[in-house]
């Protein structure tokens, strides 16, 4: 019998209203491991070059790994995976809360969900019963109110609900995940894959106990790793959440000040210090008795915000974290903290990514700048760098798709395209995915990482900057702290980080465990304790590699190569100041050229047929 694992997978075809299970075997789940590694082969075998991501014959997969069957710490995370609208490409973003344990609990390893519904419809899963629930009464309604709505409906208030606000419904490209109103699949327009699919939520409820080999040995490490985050995690970090980054990427030229603008260097100080904690904390009143209720299950560190505040900007529930500081502040010179609390609440209760509704917001303002949009163009408003008024109106215009929200409603590049003259040249993606609050200027491994990352320009996608603050993984073969300003050997750097990240999205785990001394290692033994299996790190590493190129295969079917390993123009322009003044990633094809041959994968970045038989990648292409 299986440990950590059901060995089944619930699929559900919204446009058949059929329901069914799928088992899969002990080798499977040692070849993949959950989570991502599922969906991506569940995608590379279902899902054409010829399917839309807007397309019923798409996939939407919600993945949990087998760390779902313990209470180990950062096993409350889950992934959403599908074929991006906002780039084409594989999405895989991860969320938390409660859904991942449920979804264990209720029965399964996966959910897969395809087709499209006659009319708005939510799944209703409860311990292996499965039903699909006219979702009328919520459709139209933001997130946080559409989980009231079903609970209430169910009369199971402690179900947990993954749904999509209005953007979702209107198809925006950016459109994300919300999971019990305090989590979020951010990331690549996700959202809009359910509103395609009339889905407006999942909720699900378990109470079932997935067996794991060894209780007493994970027992002991649960409560060994949360001790040793709890000592080890910055002190800040405890206390502050990420909303502690803000000033540090500040110093280190990491902060998008002013849409990446090449000369200022990401110098903002004083500016940088309002946007962070501890001033964070003060200005917005944090709870953080109320921080910890909102936790995702089985997290030592805490790191969502719960706030209460009054007046123009009054916000009750999550705060901003640190993407959403530096995308919708930073980025747009806007210093209010509590005009950015504001801009993140209606980001969250549209269901909007706020690293790209902040992107757009500043790209706006940009393109206005330069006279690539008129005022006509924008509705009769007059973009400014630093006013908190607009990039809350604009959000807004998003999560409605109207005005603005209207021309950027397909993504940064379709937008660019529209506005016309070098606008695309202006823009700043990978892939059509917005760049996150990182820059690729201060870090050089970043510029290797977003152009190869599977889904576009991602930081979570391989933490891989963090080497150079002093994370290492021995067991990778990262033992020395790089120089962040070298080019040489970053292809490597990127490449295992990359791997490390595909293992955390399988087991499935949050990588901020990371930073209190949740290592490779004791992932290994933890996975070991869970399962049976007598692994050995070389058994660990390579099924990393497996999945990290299972991902570059289900792009390179759908047309993806070395053309779209790019790095935009704005990344070549060095700062005349600050920490990083003079400073630009070198020629990126060396480094392409490096990472592929590390990867087997050919001069194109296409896995090799020696380089996929090895890994066992042979089906599907």
């Amino acid at each position: 019998m299986l440990k950590g694992y059901w060995g089944k997978i619930l699929r559900v075809d919204l446009t058949s209203g059929k329901v069914s299970e799928e088992k899969i075997s002990e080798e499977y789940c040692q070849k993949y491991l959950g989570g991502v590694g599922f969906a991506a082969d569940i995608l590379l075998k279902e899902v054409g070059p010829e399917v839309g991501a807007l397309d019923p014959g798409n996939r939407l997969i919600f993945g949990v790994g087998p760390f779902q069957a313990s209470a180990l710490p950062g096993s409350g995370k889950w992934v959403a995976v599908a074929k991006s609208p906002l780039t084409g490409a594989i999405c895989y973003s991860i969320a938390g809360a409660n859904f991942g344990s449920m979804l264990k609990r209720a029965g399964y390893d996966s959910l897969i969900i395809q087709g499209k519904a006659s009319r708005p419809v939510y799944l209703w899963i409860n311990d292996g019963e499965v039903k699909i629930k006219d979702a009328a009464s919520s459709w139209g309604k933001d997130t946080a109110e559409t989980v009231d709505i079903i609970r209430e409906e169910l009369d199971e208030p402690k179900a947990s609900v993954a749904d999509i606000g209005v953007a979702g419904e209107k198809l925006v490209a950016i459109a994300c995940i919300a999971v019990d109103k305090d989590s979020y699949a951010g990331r690549g327009g996700l959202g809009a894959v359910m509103g395609s699919k009339n889905l407006k939520a999942v909720a699900v409820k378990g109470s079932q106990k997935s067996e794991v080999a060894d209780p007493q040995r994970t027992l002991e490490l649960a409560k060994e790793l949360n001790q040793r985050i709890r000592e080890n995690a910055p002190e800040a970090f405890l206390k502050g959440g990420t909303t502690c980054e803000t000033t540090p990427t500040e110093e280190l030229g990491d902060l998008p000040v002013r849409y990446w603008a090449g000369d200022s260097g990401g110098v903002w100080v004083k500016e940088a210090e309002k946007l962070s904690y501890p001033y964070y904390s003060e200005a917005l009143n944090v709870d953080l008795a109320k921080c910890a209720k909102i936790a995702c299950r089985n997290c030592p560190i805490r790191c969502h915000r719960y706030m209460e505040t009054e007046g123009k900007y009054g916000v009750t529930g999550s705060g901003p974290e640190y993407e959403a500081l530096g995308m919708l502040g930073a980025c747009n010179l806007v210093e209010d903290i509590h005009a950015v609390a504001k801009a993140n609440q209606l980001c969250d209760l549209y269901g909007i990514d706020c690293i790209s509704a902040g992107a757009f917001a500043a790209f706006a303002t940009e393109c206005y700048e330069k006279g690539l949009l008129s005022k006509e163009d924008t509705f009769g408003q007059e973009l400014t760098w630093g006013d908190g008024d607009q990039v809350i109106e604009i959000v807004r215009q998003l999560g409605e798709r109207e005005k603005l929200g209207e021309l950027f409603a397909q993504g940064i590049v379709k937008a660019a395209q529209k506005i016309g003259g070098n606008a695309p040249e202006l823009a700043v993606h990978v892939k059509g995915m917005d760049f996150p609050a990182h820059d690729p200027r201060a870090f050089f491994s970043l510029a290797v990482s977003y152009a190869t990352s599977s889904r576009g320009a991602c930081h979570t996608h391989g933490l891989c900057f963090k080497a150079a603050c002093g994370l290492l993984l021995p067991e990778m073969g990262i033992n020395e702290q790089p120089d962040r300003f070298v080019m040489e050997g970053k292809d490597f750097i990127a490449a295992k980080f990359h791997d490390l990240s595909a293992l955390q999205d399988a087991v499935t785990m949050c990588n901020f465990m990371m930073f209190g001394g949740f290592g490779v290692t004791d992932m290994l033994n933890s996975l070991n304790a869970v399962t049976g299996w007598d692994w050995k790190i070389e058994d660990f590493l390579k099924v990393g590699e497996r999945i990290s190129t299972l991902k570059r295969a289900v792009n390179v079917k759908w047309g993806f190569s070395r053309k779209d390993d790019t790095l935009p123009k704005a990344m070549y322009r060095p700062a005349k100041k600050g920490s990083r003044a003079g400073k630009v990633p070198g020629p990126l094809d060396p480094a392409l050229d490096g990472y592929y041959r590390l990867r087997g994968w050919d001069s194109d970045g296409k896995p090799t047929a020696e380089t996929l038989k090895e890994l066992g990648l042979t089906e599907g292409l």
